[in-house]
């Protein structure tokens, strides 16, 4: 299984994704800042997770990945991208069929309405509900590529 981390930060859930992989796949740690890549980089080096996990700085405007995933994280940073509209498209360009994407946005930043209307971008560009797990203090959805 590969996955992609979009947003990855210091590598919180990256190191524990690369972990529940056993050797069965790869997580593509991806972030705009170099500084947050550093910090996954400086938890993995020297571990088994190094050949686990790729590091991908970001460009701008998009992530700018080749690899195809059949899993994407986007945890807390939806909210950030100046057009959700492209991420979207982009994270469903690099998604194996039936791939899926988990989406959790703070409550504190995301209103239940602006939620609502990512929810419906993202069904517009092929994109379907599958299931709208619990995260505290979180709006998420599971989505699937059609």
């Amino acid at each position: 299984m590969n996955i992609l981390d979009v947003g990855c930060g210091p590598g919180f859930f990256t190191v524990e994704i690369a972990r529940l992989l056993n050797d069965k796949g790869m997580v593509i740690a991806a972030d705009l800042q170099e500084g947050m890549l550093d910090k996954v980089r400086q938890k993995i080096i020297g571990t088994d997770l190094e050949s686990k996990i790729k590091l991908h700085k970001c460009q701008n405007e998009r992530i700018g990945i080749s690899e195809k995933v059949d899993f994407i994280l986007a945890f807390y940073m939806v909210h950030e991208v100046p057009n959700q509209d492209i991420f979207l498209k982009e994270l469903i360009s690099v998604l194996k069929p039936n791939g899926q994407l988990l989406i959790a946005e703070p409550k504190f930043h995301v209103s239940e309405n602006d939620f609502k209307i990512m929810e419906e971008k993202a069904k517009s560009l092929g994109f379907k509900i599958i299931d709208k797990p619990k995260i505290i203090f979180s709006r998420s959805v599971v989505l699937e590529k059609m």
